[in-house]
């Protein structure tokens, strides 16, 4: 019955453990976003894994701004992404 006991209380002393951790910093959170760039599990980001997300959103951002499709940002595209993306991004009320 101690034993039982015992085990419970350590149960639910392990479940509200991370409750009582003090909460996250604002750089603690963008640390460990950084961190999950890391693919192979070595503890460390390298050059490649940060590149591949550089180059990910790039294309991603490209395609927004290449309305027609064709492999190509014109000056009016990029205008036009702009008004629609400047709100959004910078929060503007224009």
């Amino acid at each position: 019955m101690i034993v039982r006991l015992f085990g419970v209380i350590l149960l639910f002393g392990i479940m509200i453990s991370p409750a009582l951790a003090a909460p996250k910093s604002a750089t603690d959170k963008i640390a460990d976003a950084f961190m999950e760039l890391d693919t192979n599990n070595s503890d460390s980001v390298s050059y490649g894994e940060y590149k591949a997300m550089v180059d990910r959103r790039a294309r991603t951002r490209f395609r927004k701004m290449d309305a027609n499709r064709d492999g190509a940002v014109t000056d009016a595209e990029y205008r036009a992404f702009w008004r629609q993306e400047k709100a959004k991004w910078y929060r503007l009320n224009r």
